[in-house]
């Protein structure tokens, strides 16, 4: 029932003793080793996402399980009901037999009194009854009574064995279904301990999840610090020129929609609370983003955040970033002209809709990019 989300786990840990802290070299080797922890950083992401689908999967059967765990237990509980039910209505049978046993003895008492005085006076007795009628009407009349009287108390001692043995009956039927009852409710609280085996497996299977998943986050903030230093390298290795001067253009020419500022800001894809590095300029897919000022094009290509970007060198350890782009139109090494088209605004990397990321460095550090635009 378990799929394979441990072997996820056994991919991740090498990546960092492959690039030393120190990565140093030119800006040809530091785009390189950035390729790799970027490569890296994509293949962890798609496992992390695969463990995290498969968390959402694992969450769901265990949420079966809960439920499955509570009908028993309602059901159950139902069964307990009727049992007790039943274990009163054998309560109460056994008590009509008690009485009904009584009753049986009490009659048979009184019964045997009358047989044994009537075996005392014999016929003589009868025979005195009937002679002290005062007619033949009232002699017939006492006969019919005694015979009567025989014949209830015969009837009356019938009939409540009759009764007896009709509760003792029931009886043995409620013992029957209270067996069985016993038996159901035994059943299911075997099944119910089964379910929550199962769930409490499928937990522990969880948080094994879950802990891949952390370790996965660990490794990559780790890579994406190593890719982030490397970044800051490749900008202080980046032309020894002046600044190229004057205030930077808007780089969407037309659109001045900013959707997230520089600074700290809710993620919006995980919520979590962070430092956002640049100014996001919401436009249409396929507008054209210029660069900022004069420079020199130093990176074009792909980041897993970023997704398709480039990096544009102003000088003076200045530069400015386009991110999320969906066409680049420059190259590395391009001299560029302020206003001139770059690339394209899309959707690419770590995005949730078209907009250009723009970003401006100063010997690789991020700074405020408002300060250095000219706006509308």
């Amino acid at each position: 029932m378990f799929r394979k989300s441990m072997a996820f786990a056994l991919l991740l840990v090498t990546v960092l003793s492959i690039f030393p802290a120190d990565a140093g070299g030119s800006i040809a080797d530091l785009h390189y080793k950035q390729k790799q922890i970027e490569n890296q950083i994509s293949e962890i992401r798609k496992q992390a996402d695969a463990l995290k689908g498969e968390k959402r999967s694992v969450q769901q059967e265990i949420d079966a399980l809960d439920s499955e765990i509570r009908a028993l237990t309602l059901e159950a509980d139902g069964y307990e009901l009727q049992k007790q039910e039943i274990t009163m209505k054998i309560a109460d049978s056994n008590q009509k037999i008690d009485d009904l046993t009584q009753e049986i003895d009490k009659n048979n008492e009184i019964l045997e009194e009358r047989l044994r005085v009537m075996y005392k006076q014999g016929t003589s007795g009868y025979m005195e009854v009937i002679l002290n009628s005062e007619n033949l009407v009232d002699a017939l009349t006492r006969v019919d009574m005694i015979q009567l009287i025989v014949k209830s108390d015969v009837d009356l001692l019938k009939s409540i064995t009759e009764q007896k043995q009709q509760v003792e009956e029931l009886k043995t039927g409620q013992e029957a279904e209270r067996l069985a009852l016993t038996n159901v409710i035994s059943e299911l609280n075997a099944k119910q301990s089964q379910v929550e085996s199962a769930s409490r497996t499928k937990e522990s299977y969880m948080a094994s999840i879950q802990s891949n998943i952390e370790e996965m986050q660990r490794q990559e903030a780790e890579m994406e610090a190593q890719s982030a230093k490397i970044e800051k390298e490749i900008l202080a290795a980046q032309r020894a020129v002046e600044y190229a001067g004057g205030v930077m253009t808007w780089p969407v020419p037309g659109q001045y929609r900013v959707t997230s500022n520089f600074g700290g800001r809710a993620d919006p894809i995980t919520g979590v609370w962070s430092n956002h590095g640049g100014t996001d300029i919401a436009a249409p897919y396929g507008s054209a983003i210029v660069s900022a000022n004069d420079g020199v094009v130093i990176f074009a290509g792909w980041h897993y955040s970023y997704g398709n970007y480039i990096i544009v060198d102003h000088g003076g350890g200045i530069a400015t970033l386009y991110g999320h782009c969906s066409k680049l139109l420059a190259s590395k090494g391009q001299a560029v002209s302020k206003g001139e088209t770059i690339a394209q605004v899309g959707s690419t990397g770590y995005s949730t809709g078209n907009h250009l990321h723009f970003e401006v460095r100063i010997n690789g550090v991020r700074t405020q990019p408002m300060d250095y635009l000219k706006g509308k």
